[in-house]
């Protein structure tokens, strides 16, 4: 109620309501069917105003209505100061995304449930590999722990209610991680090694690997 009178005093109807909501929450991050029926009802009803709307932004609205989600994506032409969040990927995050990726694959070949969740134990097991040796457990889930925060708050993982250890691997992960973001990825890796053979880096030397590929993996801003 008190929420209708602030509109009603603003001189908002619920259609100018609806689309500012959701042109906020889109600048906001990813928006899912999932989290919020009426805010992807809103986007969908209002999809034509809302393109025309963030283009004047230089920003593309994304609606993917087979795995229901949207996204704003910004026009590098066009100029303007960037309004989407740009994440700087390391080496360890960028190997969690690839894990992630794994297993939508191995979901899309066993024709499963459309709703893809990784317990964090499973997420613990892929990562082990690729991670520098830690003097404890503790110390290795607390790393993995922060990685897949950071892969929370670029939307690409969502913790499953009433299950603290569970997480859904969003769709619009094939869409971030696709086929050239690999094979780029995969050519980096190869400048990582050799970078390591000629300096010489011990793989499990503190904090060495993290910090060379931030380097070789980081966004240009």
């Amino acid at each position: 109620m008190e929420q209708e009178n602030t509109a009603i005093a603003a001189g908002e109807n619920p259609q100018e309501q609806a689309f500012s909501r959701a042109a906020i929450l889109l600048l906001k991050g990813i928006v899912s069917r999932g989290k919020d029926e009426a805010l992807w009802q809103d986007i969908l009803s209002n999809q034509t105003a809302l393109r025309d709307y963030f283009r004047r932004l230089g920003l593309t609205l994304i609606i993917d209505e087979l795995d229901e989600y949207a996204y704003l994506r910004q026009e590098e032409s066009s100029g303007l100061p960037h309004l989407v969040p740009r994440y700087p990927l390391s080496y360890n995050l960028s190997m969690l995304l690839v894990q992630l990726r794994k297993v939508l694959a191995e979901y899309d070949r066993a024709a499963g449930s459309s709703r893809v969740v990784v317990s964090f134990e499973d997420i613990l097991r892929r990562m082990e590999p690729f991670l520098p040796v830690q003097s404890n457990e503790m110390k290795y889930r607390q790393s993995v722990e922060h990685l897949v925060r950071a892969a929370m708050r670029m939307g690409f993982l969502q913790k499953i209610k009433g299950k603290d250890t569970d997480y859904e691997v969003r769709p619009i992960l094939r869409r971030f991680v696709d086929v050239q973001w690999l094979d780029d990825f995969a050519q980096k890796l190869e400048d990582y090694e050799k970078y390591g053979q000629v300096r010489h880096v011990e793989a499990t030397e503190e904090n060495g690997e993290g910090e060379m590929m931030d380097e070789l993996i980081r966004d240009d801003d």
